[in-house]
């Protein structure tokens, strides 16, 4: 029921993000796109959160991904206006979790997005808008856990490697990398809920021939 109901919000939702996608670039997505991804977020998000304080935070995240992400295919940048505002957002709902494990967990990621990414953009790899969305999409994925972040990385890796592989083929050169890092951050939450679903089967198969 509640995946329902997630499912019929992001649909309903999902005009407005390509209105901002509009207004932003001045180019409308395709509608049925749009709402194939906005519908996967909410569902992803249904299975994968933790509680309701950390839904509020993905779907916060997800929807400045979808939006962020259009607009860098677009015109290869990855606007502030959509970015940064929802860093405080999802800051004031983990201190309201009072976690200190998360917290900590959450902002130690977001920093190491931050650092790894800025590092690539002075080596002229990626731009500092993508630093900027690769702290905020740690900050998410270090609250849900380490294996999330660290999955995420990978799944960022071999995305955006395979679309500069792709890019390089065709004989180009530039590339938009916001959607690999949105994609590639829900692929790391879908993976760590797996890793953990199977670690979990697995001890209790132990427990069980004890």
């Amino acid at each position: 029921m509640l995946a329902v109901g997630a499912a019929a919000v992001a649909l309903l939702a999902s005009p407005g993000l390509g209105r901002c996608v509009a207004l932003a670039t001045a180019r409308r997505p395709d509608a049925r796109l749009l709402a194939a991804a906005s519908l996967a977020a909410a569902l992803l998000i249904v299975w994968r959160a933790e509680s309701v304080l950390h839904g509020a935070a993905l779907a916060l995240v997800a929807s400045a991904g979808i939006v962020a992400a259009w607009v860098d295919a677009f015109e290869r940048r990855l606007p502030d206006v959509v970015v940064l505002p929802v860093y405080p957002a999802v800051a004031a709902l983990l201190l309201a979790t009072s976690d200190a494990d998360a917290m900590i967990r959450a902002a130690s990621c977001a920093l190491a997005g931050l650092a790894l990414y800025g590092a690539g953009c002075a080596a002229g790899q990626v731009g500092f808008g993508d630093v900027k969305l690769a702290g905020l999409l740690g900050l998410v994925l270090g609250w849900a856990s380490w294996q999330g972040a660290l999955a995420g990385l990978v799944a960022v890796c071999i995305i955006g490697g395979g679309q500069a592989l792709v890019v390089r083929a065709l004989h180009g050169q530039d590339f938009p990398f916001g959607p690999a890092l949105v994609l590639g951050a829900a692929a790391g939450l879908a993976l760590a809920f797996l890793r953990r679903g199977n670690h979990s089967n697995s001890s209790k198969r132990n427990d069980d021939s004890h």
